[in-house]
């Protein structure tokens, strides 16, 4: 029986083909990327996430993170909430925001039968210190609110502001009606902090995958023409007009 190396297209000869024949990580990611977009192959979602669970199993985050998606929505192999949560856990203790976002997601929609809002919270709050603004919006609103953690406005400003840096207009409204309500001590220490706040910076092994010099397409490889990339779609934000979050 062939092994998946064996059985690429001619479109992964060269140095891409070799490397993954040798269990290359940073080569079975570079694989499902291209599967997964289609790039020089046919879009194949159960090739793509073959070959990220390859790369997924010898600890490469990004494709742990990929595959954590892929198994949350289904794609390339069959739904699996607790599957997913596992891959998002690995990826995000090497400090992978996005899956650390996602992870949070998963317990605010009750992947325990029920929503999770405390354990949430703290995933949220991880992913928001590394920058990502869907968090900081979740996050704020469980402040505002007082579920999952205690209620703290002035909390729940700072995060709706920290969101409002990306442009967010309801992440603008919402750290405005707060501003209204808090007395102007408080507001003013609440702004101060939003001043002086600055994400962390994820570690490279959470966010990298490295290729050789020159790139996997090199002489004697199938060229394969760049597409463009879109960005990966995160889990959603909370709100409080949603069932997500009691009234």
């Amino acid at each position: 029986m062939l092994s998946p190396a064996e059985r690429l297209p001619a479109a992964f000869t060269g140095p891409l083909g070799a490397a993954a024949a040798k269990n290359d990580a940073a080569a079975e990611y570079e694989i499902g990327a291209r599967y997964a977009g289609g790039r020089g192959v046919p879009q194949d979602a159960v090739a793509a996430a073959e070959w990220f669970e390859r790369a997924a199993k010898q600890g490469l985050a990004p494709a742990q993170f990929r595959l954590g998606r892929m198994y949350e929505k289904g794609l390339g192999v069959k739904k699996n909430l607790e599957t997913a949560r596992r891959f998002y856990v690995a990826a995000g203790q090497t400090g992978n925001a996005k899956a650390l976002h996602n992870l949070a997601v998963l317990y605010a929609e009750g992947i325990e039968g029920k929503p999770d809002y405390e354990t949430a919270a703290r995933w949220f709050r991880k992913a928001a210190d590394y920058g990502i603004a869907d968090s900081q919006y979740n996050l704020a609103i469980l402040y505002a609110r007082g579920i999952g953690v205690e209620q703290n406005l002035a909390e729940a400003y700072r995060w709706f502001a920290l969101a409002a840096r990306t442009g967010d207009t309801e992440s603008v409204r919402k750290r405005d009606e707060l501003g209204a309500r808090l007395d102007p001590q408080s507001l003013s220490v609440a702004r101060q902090a939003v001043q002086a706040w600055s994400p962390h910076k994820q570690p490279a092994v959470a966010v990298e995958v490295k290729t050789p010099p020159g790139g996997w397409d090199q002489v004697g490889a199938t060229p394969v023409a760049p597409a463009p990339r879109k960005p990966l779609t995160l889990g959603p934000k909370l709100d409080l007009a949603t069932l997500r979050i009691p009234q």
